[in-house]
């Protein structure tokens, strides 16, 4: 037989923030921050500004994503500025306007002579 959960998302709740006011934080030394600040580039020269920019995006050549969005964007643009289904969808308006109107008088079958 299985029991219900007696306990409230409230007490859950009060739980799990007692187990984090528990926890105390592990702080970082000042020689790691020192050691981090210095491996870190500084970009004032032509070759630092090339370390700074590896270290801050270092998934590879900038221009690759750029080229994709830019890619997507025209592809985009140009699809919808072409609209293929235009195309297949041109009906003369004509055409259209005796189609409702026969379909209209099937579904009427009469009725408009009762309305005199």
């Amino acid at each position: 037989m299985v029991e219900e959960n007696k306990h409230t998302d409230q007490e859950d709740f009060e739980f799990v923030q007692n187990l984090f006011d528990q926890v105390k934080p592990e702080l970082a030394s000042p020689e790691l921050k020192a050691q981090i600040l210095m491996s870190a580039p500084s970009g004032k020269s032509a070759t630092g500004f090339a370390e700074l920019l590896e270290y801050l995006w270092p998934f590879g050549a900038l221009w690759r994503p750029a080229a994709g969005l830019a890619m997507a964007a025209m592809f985009g643009i140009v699809l919808g500025l072409s609209d293929p289904l235009a195309a297949l969808s041109s009906v003369d308006a004509e055409d259209e306007l005796t189609e409702e109107i026969v379909a209209f008088a099937i579904a009427a079958d009469g009725q408009l002579e009762e309305i005199q």
